[in-house]
């Protein structure tokens, strides 16, 4: 769809689902792209998303709302729909002229309704936060839905090069349709101040998210043995989702755990972050984490294993610590360091602060979103494309 150089870019941020981090990403771009003069932002949103209400305050030119699903049932009878849905998407873009559907994060229904946007005109940016999707989570049909929408995009958004490398040699995606931003600073708070060790009690490693096998529970429950030798009351508190049965035998034999295991809602995520002091993220697999960010904005290191997308997000030093390696014993030692040197912990949490108001402020993520966004309008869509 053509428009003047001097006309503002018209865009529809499109995310349909309804919980996690990508509502959340998306309401804080919305907010940064709707205060720009050079864009007219609309919002395709599902009506069942938990944040929903937050988006009613953002001045956009337009909304296409659905009702996604709440259940099962529900998810079948309205993917029978999806032919009727497309049509309806269809219309809509073309009515109100869109330039670019910037779709925040792949949902499941996304491939199926990419068709309506090339019909439309528009274009396709596609934020692609997994190249392939994570072990555990990687069956055919979902691995199948991303490959299809992947190959629709005009464009791909990555918030980390690790994950340009794996779409590029994964997907053969050319390198020049891809653009780097990063993950913002998920505030549910703010802090001015950095930490401290704490005086008045043991200190609280964190373990937040979803509880699957790549996130690597069992190597810091390993770790937690070992360091409980040293710092006697030190306490994890594991707050997520997720089937604990593989971990049972190591936790009964453990002190000082605290279990939350079920969805964490949006409101408790602000108090979890700071009744806690340092983040832990044990993964043997990841392509960025939204708890670096969180734990970031909170004045939180965060302690890591060294792959590729946590070593781009953690620096070692500065915002946390990068263990040696992938052992245990390499993680608890990554972890004993701040707690033995309290002058280095807050080191840590002063330069957290440093990143999440600076490269991690919605506003310059905003500008690497814009900048992706203008350079695709002008590259125009991608020849030879499957999927849509």
């Amino acid at each position: 769809m053509t428009r003047s150089q001097s006309q503002p870019l018209r865009v529809l941020l499109w995310h349909w689902g309804r919980r996690g981090g990508g509502p959340r990403y998306t309401l804080e771009l919305a907010r940064e792209l709707a205060e720009r003069d050079d864009l007219e932002v609309f919002l395709s949103l599902s009506r069942q998303s938990e944040m929903y209400a937050e988006f009613g305050s953002i001045p956009v030119a337009g909304r296409f709302d659905i009702d996604t699903y709440t259940s099962l049932p529900q998810f079948a009878l309205r993917t029978l729909q999806l032919p009727l849905l497309r049509r309806r998407f269809a219309t809509y873009l073309r009515r109100e002229r869109i330039n670019v559907v910037f779709c925040t994060m792949d949902h499941l229904w996304g491939s199926f309704l990419v068709g309506a946007i090339r019909s439309a005109g528009a274009l396709y940016l596609l934020t692609v936060h997994d190249a392939m999707r994570h072990p555990g989570e990687d069956h055919g049909m979902r691995q199948w839905l991303l490959r299809r929408d992947v190959a629709a995009s005009d464009g791909a958004l990555v918030l980390t090069e690790s994950v340009r490398e794996l779409l590029i040699a994964h997907h053969g995606y050319p390198r020049d349709h891809t653009f780097l931003s990063t993950l913002g600073n998920f505030s549910y708070g703010h802090r001015d101040a950095p930490r401290e060790l704490p005086r008045d009690r043991p200190v609280r490693l964190l373990f937040f998210g979803r509880i699957i096998a790549y996130k690597g529970l069992d190597l810091l429950l390993s770790a937690l043995s070992r360091l409980q030798a040293e710092f006697p009351g030190l306490s994890l508190e594991i707050w997520g989702a997720g089937d604990l049965g593989p971990y049972r035998a190591r936790l009964s034999g453990l002190s000082a755990v605290r279990l939350e295991n079920r969805w964490i809602r949006e409101e408790e995520i602000a108090g979890v972050f700071e009744r806690t002091d340092l983040a832990i993220l044990p993964y043997r697999e990841a392509s960025q984490s939204a708890v670096v960010a969180t734990a970031f904005a909170a004045g939180m290191p965060c302690i890591a294993t060294p792959i590729p997308g946590l070593r781009e997000q953690v620096a070692d030093g500065v915002t946390g610590l990068i263990a040696a390696g992938m052992d245990p014993d390499d993680l608890a030692e990554a972890i004993a360091r701040p707690l033995r040197d309290g002058a280095l912990y807050r080191r840590l949490s002063a330069g957290c602060l440093h990143v999440a108001n600076t490269s991690l402020n919605w506003t310059a993520i905003g500008a690497s979103v814009v900048d992706a966004l203008f350079a695709l309008g002008r590259m125009g869509p991608r020849h030879g494309q499957g999927g849509r």
